[in-house]
Parts: C-alpha cells; sequence; structure tokens
C-alpha cells in the first residue's frame, strides 16, 4: 500500500523541515548520564498522532515507520504496554525506526485506520519511508514474534505485495529475513485487499508446502485451518482428515511450537480437532494432548498474565464442542474459576489488570458462572481507568439473566461515561442497539439513543473505520427495526435529517459526507 499523491506532496514540504521529538529537557550531573540515558531507552520515543510528521522524518533519516494503532480501553493494548513495549531490548530496536502512536479516539485517527485498512486494535504495521506496507502484525502476537519481525524488516525492505508475490510464484527465492516476515503477518487484522478472503488459505498451504524446515510447515498448516474454521468451510475428507490429526500429534507434542501457535490453539483447539475427524478413541487422544500441551504452558512465567489465564478457554471449546452451551462439570468449573482468582491476585498493573481482568471474567461467563464473572467485573469497576469498557459485558449478564431494564441501565451508563471521539460512538451504538433488542415498542426511547450518537459526529472528519462500520451496521438494525414496528417511518426520516445536519457538514471527503448523506437511504 503506498500513500496518496496528495499526502505524498505534503510529506515533500514537510521534509524541508527538521522533525525533533518532544522531550522534557533534564538537568543533570556528568555521572548521572549513564543513568538517564538507560531510562531513557527504557521507554519507546513514540510520535503521537502526527502520521505525516512521522513520514516527513523517515523519509529524512530513511528509516522505516513502526505504527501502532490502540486504544486506552483496548486490553491486548495493555498487553503489549505491560510486556513488549517495556522490554529493554525492543526499546531499543525501535531506535532504528520512527515509532509511531495513533490512539484511535484522537482526532483524524480513525480516517488514518481506514486509510491504512486496520481491522482492529492493536495493529502494529511496519511501512517504508514511501509509504509501502512491509508488512502488519497483530498485537495478540507472541513478543518474541514481534520482535524477530522488527529485526528481519530491518535486513529486508521489501513490501508485503512483492513478498507473497514471490512466495507465490518462487518460494525458492525467498530468505530467512522473508520467511521471519511471512510467518509473522497477522492475517486476522488484514482488510488491505492484499488478499481476498478465499485466497488466505490456498496461500497458507502453499507457503506450508514450501517452507525451509517442519515447525514452520506446521506453523502454516495451522493458519490455514485457522482460515477454514473462520470460513466454515466444510469439514474435510478422511484421507486429508488423517494429515489433520498427524499434524496436531506434532504440535501437540512440541513446546516450542505451542507457544509460538497458542493462540489459534487456545481459540480454536476444539475446532481443529473436529476438523481432524477419527474415532471417539482418536478425537480423546487428541483433546487430552491439547490439554495437557496448554497445562504445561500455563507454567511458563514468561508469558503474559492474560496468555497464561487464557490458556483454559480450549478445555471450554472441548466441552462446548462434546457437550453443548451447558454448564461446564464440576472438575473443569473449578479450573477455570482457579485460573480466574490466579489472575485477579497476581495482576497489579492497571495494564495488567485492564488485559486480564475482561478475559478471566468472560472465561468464566463461559463456563457457566456467571455470579462469578459479574462479581470480578463490578470489583473492577473501582479499580479501573475505564470502568465503562466492562458494563457492556455486565448488560449481556444481566440480559441473559431476564434483567431486561438492568441491561439497557448497564449500556447506557457505559456510553454516557465513555471518552474519546470514537470510543463514544462505539458504546453509544452498543446502547442504542440494546434499547432497540430489550425495548422495541419504545420509539421515543430508540430516537433518543441515536439522535445521541448522531451528535457525536459533529467532530471534523469523524465519519471513518471503525464509527463508519458501527453506524452502518445499526443502520440494518434500524432498518429491520422499522419493518417489525408500526409507526417508525416518521422516526427514522428524522434521524435521517438530522445525521444530514450533523455528520454531512463535518466531513472534508467526499466520500465521508456520501455515506453520512447516504445513512438509511435504503428506508427513504
Amino acid at each position: 500500500m503506498r500513500l496518496t499523491r496528495d499526502v505524498i506532496l505534503t510529506l515533500t514540504v514537510l521534509g524541508l523541515v527538521a522533525c525533533t521529538p518532544a522531550e522534557e529537557e533534564t538537568v543533570v550531573r556528568v555521572d548521572d548520564v549513564a543513568v538517564v540515558a538507560e531510562t531513557a531507552a527504557a521507554e519507546i520515543a513514540w510520535r503521537k498522532e502526527d502520521v505525516l510528521e512521522a513520514f516527513a522524518d523517515a523519509a529524512a533519516t530513511g528509516h522505516p515507520i513502526l505504527l501502532y494503532w490502540g486504544a486506552e480501553w483496548c486490553p491486548p493494548c495493555h498487553r503489549l504496554r505491560a510486556g513488549l513495549f517495556m522490554d529493554p531490548e525492543f526499546v531499543a530496536r525501535t531506535q532504528d525506526f520512527v515509532p509511531v502512536y495513533l490512539d484511535g479516539d484522537t482526532e483524524g485517527a480513525q480516517r488514518w485506520g481506514e486509510h491504512f485498512a486496520i481491522a482492529g486494535y492493536p495493529t502494529i504495521i511496519l511501512l517504508r519511508p514511501d509509504g509501502t506496507e512491509m508488512t502488519r502484525l497483530s498485537g495478540s502476537e507472541d513478543p518474541d514474534e514481534i520482535d524477530n519481525a522488527l529485526r528481519a524488516a530491518q535486513e529486508n525492505r521489501a513490501g508485503a505485495a512483492e513478498l507473497f508475490a514471490r512466495a507465490k510464484e518462487a518460494p525458492a527465492s525467498l530468505d530467512a529475513e522473508d520467511w521471519t516476515l511471512i510467518a509473522s503477518y497477522g492475517w486476522e487484522v488484514d482488510i488491505s485487499g492484499l488478499f481476498a478472503d478465499d485466497e488466505k488459505a490456498p496461500l497458507l498451504r502453499s507457503l506450508a508446502a514450501a517452507a525451509p524446515d517442519a515447525a514452520l510447515q506446521r506453523r502454516f498448516m495451522l493458519l490455514a485451518l485457522a482460515d477454514d474454521i473462520a470460513r466454515d468451510a466444510p469439514l474435510p475428507a478422511e484421507a486429508s482428515q488423517q494429515e489433520i490429526r498427524a499434524l496436531l500429534s506434532a504440535v501437540f507434542a512440541n513446546t516450542a511450537e505451542v507457544k509460538r501457535s497458542r493462540w489459534p490453539l487456545m481459540y480454536d483447539g476444539a475446532a481443529l480437532i473436529e476438523r481432524a475427524g477419527g474415532t471417539a478413541d482418536e478425537r480423546k487422544t487428541l483433546e487430552d494432548a491439547l490439554v495437557a500441551a496448554l497445562d504445561q504452558l500455563y507454567t511458563d512465567e514468561s508469558l503474559p498474565i492474560v496468555d497464561r489465564v487464557l490458556l483454559v478457554k480450549a478445555d471450554i471449546g472441548i466441552h462446548q464442542l462434546n457437550m453443548g452451551e451447558g454448564a461446564a462439570p464440576p472438575a473443569l468449573l473449578e479450573k477455570v474459576r482457579a485460573r480466574a482468582a490466579w489472575a485477579d491476585s497476581v495482576a497489579k498493573t492497571p495494564q495488567e489488570r485492564q488485559s486480564a481482568i475482561y478475559y478471566a471474567a468472560g472465561l468464566l461467563q463461559d463456563a457457566g458462572d456467571a455470579e462469578g464473572a459479574e462479581r470480578l467485573l463490578t470489583a473492577e469497576l473501582e479499580r479501573s481507568a475505564t470502568p465503562y469498557y466492562y458494563m457492556p459485558s455486565l448488560a449481556e449478564i444481566a440480559e441473559a439473566r431476564g434483567d431486561n431494564q438492568q441491561a439497557i441501565d448497564w449500556l447506557k451508563q457505559g456510553y454516557e461515561t465513555s471518552s474519546g471521539l470514537a470510543t463514544r460512538v462505539q458504546w453509544g451504538v452498543l446502547y442504542a442497539s440494546g434499547v432497540l433488542r430489550l425495548t422495541p415498542d419504545d420509539k421515543a426511547g430508540v430516537e433518543s439513543a441515536v439522535d445521541r450518537i448522531i451528535e457525536e459526529l459533529g467532530n471534523p472528519d469523524s465519519y471513518h473505520q471503525r464509527t463508519r462500520d458501527r453506524l452502518t451496521g445499526l443502520a440494518m438494525e434500524l432498518e429491520e427495526w422499522s419493518q417489525a414496528q408500526a409507526g417508525t417511518e416518521e422516526v427514522l426520516e428524522r434521524l435521517r435529517t438530522h445525521m444530514h445536519e450533523v455528520c454531512a457538514p463535518a466531513q472534508s471527503e467526499e466520500d465521508a459526507r456520501a455515506a453520512c448523506l447516504s445513512w438509511l437511504a435504503t428506508q427513504a
């Protein structure tokens, strides 16, 4: 992906001006210099928000850009902040890049998120000074993998499109750095159009066939199978199932591979075993091997807290696959409770707690302990800097037990206490969606909730990326609601008019203005 012509021209102008990071000066004695230097190196010198200035600096220095896209409330973002972003070796490596932090709630951030085709928080993109994307990484990736990708990007400045074209046409031409970049690529955060949805799995299988070592071959095959699961592809034939059983057996027996692929194993482990087919005994053997491998990984103290607590998710997935969505059996429920209690006790910093408590509560809820999840989340409201983040989960628990009014109250409180340009829209849509779903007869309540969201769109260039996606989804819900409820046409007409008055004038780009004007157009 390259920058547009207008942005390149702007960078050319900015390149005439020297750019230096904004830093506070500190007066120190000569013998303190080493201490100050060590302290400075312990933090990444992020350029915040000003992407154009960062590209100008990259053009002047020749350094590639490390673009980090995150948000204050995002648990995986806090996982990075609590771990990788504090690692001295990683911080030192970023000195050979121009590091840019884009908070999704800052003015113009969603416009940049749309420009770089970013799917979600957190995403890391490595770019050449001319804007060509070298690779993108999921923030949930193993910290060592992210660090290795940065090292490889320093050695190899090939663009992602060029690299994958070579992987398709001449895989033997790839060197070690090429394979490192490809292996760590953030497939799940890629909406750049580099691959069509139905191209990913075949490409991953071809990479598995060409990879230079067996572990990397298995890595690509796991990713291909995870993509099959995400697309709900048909179960494979028996011959392929035998190959999958052999693949999973080999991975489960290798601690290093389990660690590297822990995220697909945690989230898709049960579905992977389902795709492996086989007899009941063969499936049970794979299930036991996966659980044993992840239990062993739980003892690895080098892993982030959130990773360790989430390892039990595979146990829950296996139970749900075999027994349905009911409460977990006593032994598994006790295991989940013990892991959640452990996370609650060892997560001390705000970053650790933000990244661990939400997932611990989710595990309790999945295992059938909604009351335990509710207690954990409610207690965290007083400790968290972003308590609104937990309120939709509390609303979900209330709705599941039939307390619709409590659910709406939590959603409303979450919206009203949220902060940030994009976040307020996101939480507002959650609130409006809840009103639509739980009190569909309350036409005035629906209109009031949606009107408040529209008011949030008066900020400049507000109708981009995540915000536009969420308003598009809300429009679909409103249209379905209108079809099911009599006498709603005037409500939708007033909402359309309000959108035209507030959203369209705030947009500087024609496509964003047009999107505001076309909102709810099918009901016009």
